[in-house]
């Protein structure tokens, strides 16, 4: 009876040893925590990462409406072509690798030209390209309509994600290409074109992931979708089991229709590093019962302490894994007892900032990697050591299905080892460090370890991030990409259209 009173004394010890560290961890972040997110970034000079820095020699601010912009731009096409000066093209500037610098050039800043028309017949949206996500939604909401494909936060412009072929945790969807019916784009010869599947098809495929290489986007014509209320329900999975358990739990070809959003988290706490995740799946509520919930301030505020919590602390990605398993996540209006009902719109008008470091002092990069369905377990064990070995501090790991792309040249969704299109995981990762050469550097040589891992699974990696990879890298995960940069030079022969991007992967070598 003593031997039984003395463990309970000690697992009480134990349980009250870790509440207090977690509280502490709490309240060091909600302390600490900036209430303000940073400043608009300068166009041309800084992007998300932190890392890339530009100098351009002149920003010029787009017209606000379409036909106004397209002869200004017009005209400075022709102007920068007869100067010999190069254009690079900013929106929201969440890009990581310098994709909307050049130095001593022009940059492009778009997010004026914002104008919104809705054609009901045809489930149709013609935005401005500097026109945000949360501009569409709040547009979209009052006639029940709502984005078919995008990035998981809405403060991203339009034509920075028609720039990089986003895509989103949509359910069973490609990249938001497939959603695209016409872009109006201003070409290096100066000249306004409409481009489509049917109409300049060529031109439509490398504008629609071009990374602005090609001409700058000045409206785009996307499908929409009908607004609805989703459930959420989340279940546990073994990485190794995770296509498998995907598939099951979105319910194949038939049963999957009542699915309208998906994703997963890989486990990054230390107690069971990369060893567990969930999968977290949005159904669609039945109609008479569609009375969707709005997101409470306090809720959103949660979820940003909870995840910040991650920073350095294995403390607080454990506190993180444990209060995201037994509370859900995905439940902005979550009440006890009660099953969180979300619009689709609701949940898609959540903004980076809202888990995105606010303290200039620190830097978080992103990395995404697309894997071949049927190879996720291979890529995560591989990792596993890659990240092990390094001192990174890795924050999360979401996980997401795209569909194959067959509209754009520089597509991601296929299996670099057969060449075909196929169904892939998108594994997004967040790590935090330091904003300094040595971190970047340390970052570099970790980065190139994780690509290789992924190439030996047949997957890709996604190109808006930080310039680490190298040229053989790249060339073996886009195989394209050689006769992408080759028609860039044929239909800019003066080079016009340039940014960090193609001055490293796409010049040749010794320019």
């Amino acid at each position: 009876m003593k031997h039984l009173r003395r463990s309970f004394k000690w697992a009480a010890l134990l349980v009250m040893g870790l509440i207090i560290l977690v509280s502490v961890r709490v309240l060091q972040v909600w302390w600490s925590d900036p209430a303000n997110p940073f400043p608009e970034r300068k166009p041309g000079v800084q992007d998300a990462g932190g890392f890339s820095q530009g100098s351009p020699e002149q920003v010029v601010e787009v017209e606000k409406e379409v036909t106004a912009a397209e002869k200004q731009l017009s005209e400075l096409v022709l102007k920068c072509a007869a100067e010999g000066r190069k254009i690079a093209i900013a929106g929201a500037k969440h890009s990581m690798g310098g994709h909307t610098m050049t130095d001593g050039g022009v940059v492009v800043d778009m997010l004026k030209l914002r104008g919104l028309r809705l054609n009901e017949a045809k489930d149709e949206l013609t935005a401005g390209a500097g026109t945000r996500w949360f501009e569409v939604i709040e547009f979209l909401r009052p006639h029940g309509l709502a984005v078919a494909v995008m990035q998981s936060n809405s403060d991203f412009s339009i034509g920075g994600s028609l720039s990089v072929n986003c895509h989103g945790w949509q359910h069973n969807s490609a990249p938001i290409s497939s959603t695209v019916k016409s872009l109006r784009v201003i070409t290096a010869d100066g000249v306004a074109q409409v481009c489509s599947r049917t109409q300049n098809a060529d031109l439509f495929r490398l504008v629609l992931g071009g990374y602005g290489l090609f001409g700058i986007i000045t409206e785009a014509t996307l499908g929409v979708v009908k607004d609805e209320v989703y459930v959420p329900r989340s279940r546990g999975v073994m990485p190794a089991d995770y296509d498998r358990v995907f598939h099951e739990v979105t319910g194949g070809a038939e049963a999957g229709k009542n699915v309208g959003m998906a994703y997963g988290r890989i486990n990054v706490a230390p107690m069971a590093f990369l060893e567990s995740g969930s999968i977290t799946v949005l159904e669609r509520a039945p109609e008479d019962a569609a009375t969707g919930t709005q997101p409470s301030a306090f809720m959103q505020r949660m979820k940003r302490l909870v995840f910040r919590c991650c920073v350095g602390s294995d403390v607080g990605k454990q506190f993180r894994w444990l209060a995201e398993s037994s509370v859900g996540e995905t439940a902005g209006g979550f009440l006890p007892g009660k099953t969180a009902a979300l619009w689709r719109n609701d949940i898609m008008l959540e903004p980076a900032d809202l888990f995105g470091n606010r303290d200039p002092g620190c830097a978080e990069i992103l990395h995404e990697y697309f894997i071949p369905v049927t190879k996720m377990s291979a890529f995560v064990k591989a990792i596993r050591a890659v990240l092990r070995a390094h001192e990174v501090d890795l924050m999360n790991i979401t996980v997401r299905n795209v569909l194959p792309d067959d509209v754009t040249l520089l597509n991601y969704t296929r299996d670099i080892e057969t060449g075909a299109g196929t169904e892939v995981f998108g594994l997004v990762m967040l790590f935090h460090l330091l904003p300094n050469e040595a971190a970047d550097k340390g970052m570099q040589t970790f980065t190139r370890e994780m690509i290789d891992a992924a190439l030996a699974c047949g997957g890709t990696f996604y190109l808006p991030y930080r310039l680490h990879a190298t040229r053989a890298q790249l060339r073996r995960a886009y195989p394209q990409a050689e006769e992408f940069f080759q028609l860039k030079r044929q239909r800019d022969p003066k080079g016009v259209f340039t940014n960090k991007f193609y001055e490293t992967y796409g010049m040749p070598q010794g320019q």
